[in-house]
């Protein structure tokens, strides 16, 4: 399970602006202190990133790894036909990079089917309520995921890069989404509170409140899970570009329980340790 801001790949500390945590003191750091000293460089090199990035080549990424296991893994992922898109690191880059493709996946529906996906979406306000969320609550960050909708039919790929790039924009989004998942995970607690059991009583409203409904807590398995079953029109891939072994990196798919396979999206997410990013077969 994993938890917390994403880490930076590859990060360069000697580059101009970053902050040290030496320029703050010169005494003794106590542990609260270092903490702080090391999400606040987070944020910094975060933010000099946008949140959706444009879409680079696959063999881009191999510029950024010495690491011969990484390096397989890449070339092993495909040629010149597979990409990805950088999302910032700032833990909330996995609910940004699914739903950016959920929305560029039906940029390319007709308006119909638009229409009949945001209808989809836009009732899943019942499992908000019967999950126990107040109206007053959610509606604004609905609202917002309901006018991107609207918007839809006459955006480009670059346009809805832009409206992504809204901090207003993908923030309401990414918490329309992470309010669904938790909702989801509230109304089957059955399914879901074997894998949330940590041995220390902790309960589906302690999981949800501290791992999926928090911004900028990055999302793990269960979270993801809940995600695809709650939108329940795509399919969720996550390719593991890590240290584990063989050259071919392992693919971790999640499939929503109530949808034809005629329906579904084909969503793919790249992940490198404590980051995800948006594939491209």
């Amino acid at each position: 399970m994993m938890s917390g801001q994403d880490s930076e790949v590859n990060q360069d500390d000697t580059s101009a602006g970053t902050i040290n945590p030496s320029d703050y003191v010169t005494e003794e750091l106590d542990d609260v202190t270092i903490l702080r000293l090391t999400q606040e460089i987070k944020d910094h090199e975060a933010s000099k990133t946008p949140l959706v990035g444009e879409l680079k080549p696959i063999s881009v990424l191999l510029d950024e790894y010495a690491d011969s296991t990484f390096r397989a893994k890449i070339k092993a992922l495909g040629g010149g036909s597979t990409g990805y898109r950088p999302i910032r690191g700032d833990g909330n880059c996995a609910w940004r990079a699914f739903a950016f493709r959920f929305f560029e996946f039906a940029q390319s529906y007709a308006p119909d089917q638009i229409a009949e996906l945001k209808s989809r979406i836009m009732s899943l306000t019942k499992l908000l309520n019967e999950a126990g969320y107040n109206e007053n609550g959610y509606i604004d960050f609905v609202e917002e995921t309901e006018s991107l909708f609207d918007r839809l039919p006459g955006l480009t790929t670059e346009t809805l890069v832009s409206e992504f790039n809204n901090m207003e924009v993908s923030s309401a989004v990414i918490v329309h989404f992470r309010l669904l998942a938790a909702a989801y995970v509230k109304t089957h607690a059955e399914d879901y509170m074997p894998f949330i059991d940590d041995g220390e009583g902790t309960t589906i409203e302690e999981y949800c409140n501290r791992q999926i409904e928090a911004f900028a807590v990055e999302a793990d398995h269960l979270a993801l899970s809940a995600l695809v079953n709650a939108v329940g029109v795509a399919d969720l891939g996550v390719v593991y570009m890590d240290r584990s072994e063989g050259e071919d990196a392992v693919v971790h798919t999640f499939e929503p329980m109530s949808a034809s396979a005629k329906e579904r999206m084909k969503i793919d997410l790249l992940y490198r340790p404590g980051h995800y990013d948006i594939f491209y077969r």
